[in-house]
């Protein structure tokens, strides 16, 4: 009776320390986690979904060969086509600044409309329901809505179900 006491005891007094172990080694990665995430909330590669502005009559949007915005470290390339422009920008508290680094030759009307409205200054929103969604929208009502394009697969699912290389 004693000997089943005592191992009764010790099993249960192990797998007390075993629970405490675990949760204290699951805290410190759950908080570097949120920390990566929070570094490289813009960086890649996204394509542009729409671009809406009520006071400037804009309503663009694509079905196929979206205009994609590669974004590096303080470097955007826009990639539309076989128009290419390139703007520098800065990003602190989801407040996207936008500068024109020089002219650029565009041949489509849309893209030009979509290099004229994407200067100055922006507040970011990643949607909730899908963090690769993001909305840019500036002080005169314009909005652009970008999607993450997802670099370790062939393909992602989009809020609206469309597929993309």
């Amino acid at each position: 009776m004693k000997k089943l006491f005592i191992l009764s005891f010790a099993i249960t007094a192990s797998l007390l320390f075993v629970q405490c172990k675990k949760t204290e080694t699951l805290v410190p990665q759950e908080a570097t986690i949120t920390t990566v995430k929070s570094l490289s909330s813009l960086e890649g590669t996204w394509t542009v979904r729409s671009v809406v502005s009520v006071p400037r009559s804009v309503n663009l949007s694509w079905t196929k060969k979206f205009p994609k915005m590669i974004f590096s470290t303080d470097m955007i390339e826009l990639k539309m086509g076989l128009d290419l422009c390139d703007k520098q920008y800065s990003f602190d508290n989801n407040l996207l600044t936008v500068n024109p680094l020089s002219s650029c030759s565009i041949v489509n009307n849309d893209n030009v409309t979509l290099n004229d409205m994407f200067n100055g200054e922006f507040t970011c929103t990643f949607s909730s329901d899908f963090p690769d969604l993001l909305s840019i929208k500036s002080d005169d009502g314009t909005e652009i809505t970008l999607l993450r394009v997802n670099q370790f697969g062939t393909t992602t699912a989009t809020p609206t179900g469309i597929q993309v290389n």
